[in-house]
């Protein structure tokens, strides 16, 4: 996984001051929390949540020095609790590893599908070749999303130098103003962010996801609409490229997605495999160890070496569960804020002609 200056940290707060909690710009949110969320190396964070525990339990061993003291004198108790944790790492793997099976299984194919699959990504590539957006579709998905992106932005501003009919009024220039300005923001944003992307990092396929296609879509389907009669034949047509082209990016984008998420089971079974062996391990160690007794009753500033063992110890153990909690906070968190798979808008800040804040709706025919 690539960690540093990527998608996570150029997002910047969106059009009109304030930022949706389910949007991916994390330019407002602490540095640690984003860090932790998105721009950290998962195996770092795992190592960072790890040494949080460590550090916990020894200032609870130096606050409460007799009571934690008396605790870990009990043998039976420790010896309880690391053979819980040798059974659920064993079944944390196990689980793991199935699921990653069951991803596995999807890809083995017959020839006839894996052929069509190739051949639907061929095709699709083809359709902004198809609508004149550009000669050779680009292989990179960050470039494929970017060339996508200025053939909206391109289009926006043609809509807008089109005079069409005087008639329609200023409501209509304010309509389409709009449309052209959060476009030109959202794809300045995205286009920033991929300028500072890697070439083939994971972060390549999450940086067109912050872009908000949904309102966009249903303000150009609004717009098409409200004044169809009154519009030209040329600006009907650019507001159709709008829309099918906005159609083009929400598809690439779940595709991307599907492909993250994809990429991230494959590192975190990799990873949960790499660090569960060993663990399972020490904790056989650990068990025996405690069966001996071998420890000398001596304190340095108030830790016994028991204590400094068995908070070792409990920290290591834990370390499969850290590793899914590092990849599932970043999974989880893509999910959340980019549910929006089509024209419905999730966005709170995003007003639309039904919102009740809006002071005239737009419902077409007699109310009955």
């Amino acid at each position: 996984m690539v960690d540093g200056d990527s998608v996570k940290q150029s997002l910047r707060n969106r059009l009109r001051g304030s930022t949706s909690g389910r949007r991916i710009d994390r330019s407002s949110e602490n540095r640690i929390k984003r860090w932790i969320l998105f721009d950290g190396n998962r195996e770092r964070v795992a190592v960072g949540l790890l040494a949080t525990v460590f550090a916990v339990l020894l200032v609870m061993g130096g606050v409460w020095p007799i009571e934690y003291q008396e605790l870990l004198s009990e043998t039976t108790i420790i010896q309880t609790v690391f053979n819980t944790l040798l059974s659920g790492t064993i079944l944390l793997v196990s689980i793991v590893v199935s699921i990653a099976a069951v991803g596995i299984s999807q890809e083995l194919t017959s020839l006839g599908n894996q052929s069509e699959r190739v051949e639907t990504t061929i095709d699709f590539q083809g359709q902004i070749e198809d609508h004149g957006i550009v000669d050779v579709s680009p292989a990179r998905p960050g470039q494929f999303t970017a060339v996508v992106l200025r053939s909206i932005k391109e289009r926006a501003d043609e809509l807008q130098q089109l005079d069409g009919d005087a008639d329609r009024g200023q409501g209509y220039r304010d309509e389409v103003e709009r449309l052209r300005t959060d476009i030109h923001a959202n794809t300045e944003e995205v286009l920033t962010t991929l300028s500072r992307v890697p070439n083939g990092s994971t972060d390549e396929l999450l940086t067109g996801l912050n872009y908000d296609s949904s309102w966009q879509l249903y303000q150009a389907r609004r717009i098409l609409t409200k004044y169809d009669e009154r519009l030209t034949d040329a600006e009907r047509q650019v507001i159709e490229e709008i829309m099918d082209t906005l159609r083009t990016l929400m598809v690439c984008r779940e595709y991307f997605k599907t492909l993250y998420y994809k990429l991230e089971l494959s590192d975190l079974s990799t990873t949960l495999l790499t660090v569960s062996l060993p663990t399972i391990i020490f904790i056989t160690y650990v068990l025996l160890a405690l069966n001996t007794g071998l420890f000398p009753n001596v304190t340095v500033f108030g830790y016994t070496p028991l204590t400094v063992f068995i908070s070792l110890a409990y920290t290591i153990a834990l370390a499969p569960y850290a590793v899914l909690t590092s990849y599932v906070f970043r999974a989880a968190t893509v999910t959340k804020r980019t549910p929006e798979e089509g024209p419905f808008v999730l966005d709170a800040d995003r007003e639309t002609a039904y919102d009740a804040s809006t002071t005239e709706a737009e419902p077409t025919g007699d109310v009955k």
